[in-house]
């Protein structure tokens, strides 16, 4: 299930695998994401970038400098801007720009 919101982004359940992935391969370019034999989706940008969603729907990141590791309540792409959005409930919000 995903819908569209008003900024222009896309918001995502993290669990619903097949529009992850989609995401995932719009937002990092096709070819980048993979998926481990346990069904965590990984896509890989430069260097040791990278953003990660396991079946359950946690998200973790790998960034220089920062990172992230959680369970959202839901995605955001925001392919036009490049960044992904991790709704983590309470106005609390990780953003991850693609680099």
């Amino acid at each position: 299930m995903h819908w569209r919101v008003t900024d222009g982004g896309s918001s995502v359940d993290p669990t619903d695998r097949p529009a992850v992935r989609d995401h995932l391969e719009r937002f990092a370019g096709t070819g980048t994401v993979t998926e481990a034999d346990d069904g965590t989706l990984r896509a890989d940008f430069s260097g040791r970038t990278h953003v990660t969603v396991a079946p359950d729907g946690t998200v973790e990141t790998g960034m220089p400098l920062h990172s992230f590791d959680g369970a959202p309540e839901g995605l955001v792409f925001d392919h036009d801007s490049g960044e992904l959005r991790v709704e983590l409930g309470d106005e609390n919000v990780y953003v991850f720009r693609r680099p």
